[in-house]
This record gives C-alpha cells, sequence and structure tokens, in this order.
C-alpha cells in the first residue's frame, strides 16, 4: 500500500510477472501483423501492406492497372495489362514474362493468403508491365517507364545460316513469328540507334513504341530465338522455307496437331523383345486424328511415315498450321521394369520430380546440348501455360480410368519438343516399354485403339470447352 491515493486510498503497482507477460504478448504478436507502406504512384501515395521488408505483390501490380488473378491449374498467378503478361508462383524465384523467363533477385513468398515478395523482386515484376519501382523500401515510388532503350540491329552470316541480332538490351522479348514476318515485342520503350542492314532475307522493318517487326523476304521462315550474354544480345536465326502439306482448303473445324514421337533412325524407347516406340506412336497418333477428323476436328501430323523430324520442328509445324492444340505422343521406360501406367507432361523450366527430369532427358537426346539449354528462355507464351495443364490433366484423368491404375499425374517437364509452341501444348507416355507385361499391351492393335478412343475424347472435349470453363465431352468415332 502507497499513500497518496484519491480520497486517502492508496495506488497499488502493477505486478511485475503480469507487466512481464503483456510485453512478451507484445512481442510476440508483433511479427504476425502486418504493417503498411506508402507507395507515391501517378495518381498519389497509396498505403500498401507489409510483411517486415516484404512489400505485397498483387497490391502493387495492381496499382499498375494490370488485372490480376489466381490460375488453380497452373498453381501461379497471372497479371495483364494491355499486351503484357506476366506469370508468377509463391515459392519461387522465377517468373515468365511476354513468354520469356525472368530471375528475381528474391524468393516470393506466401504469407495470410498474399504474396510478398522485397522490393528489389517487385520491381522486377513490374518492369515488363512497363511500370518502374524505386527508392527506399520506406518510401518506394511507382512510375510509369518512359526511357527508351536505343536497339542496333546487325545480320550475321556463319555457317551456312543467317543471324538477325539485336543489341542494346538485357531483355528477352517476346517472338511471335507470322507470315512473312517476325515480330520481337519488348517490355519496355524502344528505338533503332541505326537503320536495319541490308540483307537478301529481310525486306525491311517497322518500329513501334516497343515492338520490331522484320519482314522476311519469302523463302525465310524463323528456325530458332534465343539470348547470348557478355555482352547481352538477342539472336534470330533464319532458314529456308520449309514446304508443309497444306490443311484441307475447307477444314471442318479446329486443327489439332499430333506428333507421334522419334522416327526414323530415331527408334525411341525398345522393349526386351524389339518393339520400337516409333512404331507404337504413330499407330496410335493415326487412330486418334481419324477419330478426331470424324468428330470435326481437323487433325494433323508431324510425320505421316517413317522418318527422322527434328524435335525443334514439330512445334514450328502446329505454329504454321496455327493449331489450337498440340499433343506429342511416347512411351516411356525406366530402369525398374516394375514401373507402369500413363504420365501426361506440360512445359516447365523445372522438372516436377526427378521422373519428370529422367523423361524430359531421355526424349531430349535428339537436340543438340545448346539446344536443349534454351528452353530455359524458350517457355511457351504465359497465356498457354494454364490451358496446357488443363490440357494434360483432361488426357491424364481418362488414361488412368482406363488403365484402372493410381495416377501417376500431371508433371511439369522441361521438353525440347514443347518449346516454343504458341498453343496448349502437352507430351504424354502412354506406359512404359521397359514394362514386358505393358510393352506387349503396348504393340496389342486393340490396346492402341483403346488409348486412341480416350486421347481422341479428352482432345475432343479441350478444344470445344472455353478456356477455364466445365468442359462437355465431344463424341467421337465409335
Amino acid at each position: 500500500m502507497y499513500p497518496g491515493g484519491p480520497e486517502g486510498g492508496t495506488i497499488r503497482p502493477v505486478k511485475p510477472m503480469r507487466h512481464a507477460l503483456i510485453c512478451l504478448l507484445i512481442l510476440v504478436m508483433l511479427p504476425a501483423i502486418a504493417l503498411g507502406v506508402g507507395i507515391r504512384t501517378p495518381d498519389g501515395t497509396v498505403e500498401v501492406s507489409t510483411q517486415g521488408d516484404l512489400l505485397d505483390v498483387v497490391a502493387v501490380l495492381r496499382l499498375t492497372g494490370a488485372e490480376v488473378h489466381f490460375a488453380p491449374a497452373a498453381g501461379s498467378f497471372i497479371a495483364t495489362l494491355g499486351e503484357h503478361e506476366l506469370q508468377f508462383t509463391p515459392g519461387g524465384a522465377l517468373a515468365v514474362a511476354d513468354g520469356r523467363l525472368l530471375s528475381l533477385p528474391g524468393q516470393l513468398r506466401q504469407i495470410s493468403g498474399a504474396v510478398y515478395a522485397p522490393l528489389a523482386s517487385v520491381a522486377a515484376l513490374a518492369a515488363p508491365l512497363g511500370w518502374s519501382l524505386t527508392g527506399p523500401p520506406s518510401a518506394p515510388v511507382l512510375a510509369k517507364t518512359t526511357t527508351r532503350e536505343r536497339l542496333v540491329v546487325t545480320v550475321v552470316r556463319a555457317e551456312g545460316t543467317v543471324m538477325v541480332v539485336v543489341s542494346g538490351t538485357a531483355r528477352r522479348p517476346r517472338v511471335v513469328s507470322g507470315t512473312g514476318s517476325v515480330t520481337l515485342q519488348f517490355t519496355v520503350p524502344i528505338e533503332l540507334a541505326a537503320a536495319l542492314p541490308t540483307a537478301d532475307e529481310l525486306r525491311g522493318a517497322e518500329v513501334s513504341d516497343d515492338a520490331i517487326t522484320l519482314r522476311l523476304a519469302p523463302d525465310q521462315e524463323v528456325a530458332s530465338s534465343y539470348p547470348l550474354e557478355d555482352p547481352p544480345r538477342f539472336v534470330v536465326r533464319l532458314q529456308k522455307a520449309q514446304t508443309v502439306a497444306p490443311v484441307a482448303q475447307q477444314p471442318r473445324g479446329p486443327v489439332v496437331v499430333l506428333d507421334p514421337g522419334h522416327g526414323g533412325d530415331d527408334l525411341g524407347a525398345q522393349s526386351a523383345d524389339g518393339a520400337a516406340e516409333k512404331d507404337i506412336t504413330l499407330a496410335v497418333a493415326r487412330a486418334i486424328a481419324a477419330r478426331l477428323q470424324a468428330a470435326g476436328i481437323t487433325a494433323r501430323l508431324t510425320r505421316e511415315r517413317d522418318e527422322h523430324v527434328a524435335l525443334e520442328q514439330r512445334t514450328a509445324v502446329a505454329n504454321r498450321l496455327q493449331a489450337v492444340a498440340f499433343v506429342s505422343i511416347h512411351v516411356n521406360a525406366s530402369p525398374a521394369r516394375s514401373a507402369r501406367g500413363a504420365e501426361t507432361y506440360y512445359m516447365s523450366t523445372d522438372a516436377s520430380d526427378a521422373q519428370a527430369a529422367q523423361s524430359a532427358a531421355r526424349e531430349n537426346a535428339g537436340a543438340g546440348q545448346d539446344t536443349v539449354q534454351l528452353i530455359l528462355w524458350d517457355l511457351a507464351y504465359v497465356a498457354n501455360l494454364n490451358s496446357s495443364a488443363r490440357l494434360a490433366k483432361a488426357i491424364q484423368e481418362r488414361l488412368n480410368a482406363l488403365q484402372g491404375i493410381k495416377d501417376r499425374g500431371v508433371r511439369q517437364a522441361p521438353f525440347v519438343v514443347l518449346t516454343g509452341a504458341t498453343m496448349p501444348a502437352a507430351l504424354v507416355e502412354l506406359g512404359f516399354i521397359s514394362n514386358p507385361d505393358e510393352a506387349a499391351r503396348l504393340r496389342a492393335a486393340d490396346t492402341q485403339d483403346q488409348l486412341a478412343a480416350i486421347l481422341a475424347e479428352a482432345i475432343g472435349e479441350f478444344v470445344r470447352a472455353p478456356a477455364g470453363q466445365a468442359t462437355t465431352p465431344v463424341a467421337v468415332a465409335p
């Protein structure tokens, strides 16, 4: 008791133990409380949630005017602003901006249902949308990018090929090939520092605010495109146009391209008794094509017979035909003779697991090492990743039901044959030819027909269904 209280009462001190507990509780709760920081924008200062030194990624991107939504099938967020598109996944330090891989300075973290990242990573995500995020973490400034990059375009001839080389930027453009032209779509304003050089393969160029369109000679087309470092450059390699048999003059429906794996001298995987992957995939692809045609969907094959087709040319066929879906057909192999069941993949920079990595390494064996490395930079357009996941899921679900086995799952891996596809694309491994029992079934005509029936059904369902909506089965020929 202490004297001096009101009306002669006493002042009771707070008990030391209770005081300590209250302080401890406050300290424990502070990290869980999302604070905020004021970001200066052209429209004024806006408060954005923070977690320590991390910023709310989605909130900042929406300040640029971008629409941001979550794509469940791909497990990632997609931000769109004008012609620009950005995809990022919590838990990693990579994003895909306008079809190119983007490495982030720091990891994206999911906290309490929101995605947070260091200011440098948020700035790297905003840049492809045409915005800059600068200043200290305590007072960031978000502004529209106005500085133009000055580019130099040169033509280089080496080893019988022609390469258009773009210097002056470390940013990888999105490459859009059209009839007689190729457009390099950048994520920032650009201009040419010098006139386009004269070359027999080119007929001129058109430069817009953020793109260069090269007009090609009639006998030229794009063979590949890739970045180079030290110094940073971007290369578009041209080649003589490849002859492709025309689609029927009046196709009855959308075009789907089927890719029977391997062919010619490339046997693919083989069974113990000599069955070759290339023969099984061609037989199944032909049967799928017949069923799709009967359902009103135009189907084309990347090879009609036992012949070699380069991996890079297979998606090129689908791109030229403006296909709505591309499905590459293979059979699997494993050192474990007991391995069985089907697997379906769509494109990713990283394999989803060890088995996926092994499958990709085996199927990529037909490509040069340089090409294999380029898949890290040649991801399919972001808009197709979610649709590719949906296509792969539709195929895998039917394969599981047919084979009556536990789901081996839809997986992701860096397959060369899926690189550069401008439409939803998937690769299916019909089963393990290394398993003697499964190899015998894969060789049987009735099994091939069953596989063709369910794959045609899955592809038809995918083609007919609006993106992002529930699918409705399509009747295919019995």
